[in-house]
């Protein structure tokens, strides 16, 4: 398994913004193939941070994912002022 943590730093003032559009999206992706978790992550105490928590099962997934039409992050630039994407191997046990 592959997971994608994904940390969005926001223009200040677009935080409700950014969360009314990303949600739906989270969602959507939920229902492609081998995607097992996506979470929005609010930190407490407000500000102007919000993180993605992804769980795919494999790269291919990853990748059918990336590869969909109409799949696009461009929305999200005029509203972010930095963004860090830190693909994990997930260990169990």
């Amino acid at each position: 398994m592959i997971a994608i943590v994904i940390e969005f730093e926001l223009r200040p003032g677009c935080r409700d913004g950014f969360v009314e559009r990303l949600r739906p999206d989270a969602l959507e992706t939920l229902g492609d193939h081998g995607c097992l978790r996506m979470e929005v992550l609010l930190p407490q105490g407000g500000g102007d941070r919000v993180l993605l928590s992804e769980l795919w099962r494999d790269r291919a997934s990853i990748e059918r994912h990336r590869a969909k039409p109409g799949h696009s992050h461009a929305w999200q630039e005029a509203l972010i002022a930095s963004k860090r994407v830190t693909p994990c191997d997930v260990l169990q046990g």
